[in-house]
């Protein structure tokens, strides 16, 4: 999950998209993964649950909230 993450990140930053991932859980919860000013935050059914200054803290805490790859909207517009 982290090289699909950091990959679709770069991607959007070199197409000037706005740096952030959706994700909806089976569970139908709902939320973003979000790169800003050198700094990663998890948007959680609306709140911020996380930030930090590298991924891999990120990915311990999608998997606490039980966020797989599979969740990610990779393809929004498609």
């Amino acid at each position: 999950m982290k090289e699909i993450i950091k990959q679709t990140i770069k991607d959007k930053l070199n197409t000037g998209e706005t740096p952030a991932i959706d994700f909806r859980t089976h569970l139908d919860n709902m939320g973003h993964i979000q790169f800003n000013k050198n700094e990663w935050s998890i948007f959680f059914n609306s709140k911020c649950v996380h930030v930090s200054k590298t991924l891999d803290p990120v990915i311990k805490k999608l998997n606490k909230l039980n966020v797989s790859q599979f969740d990610l909207e990779l393809n929004e517009f498609i």
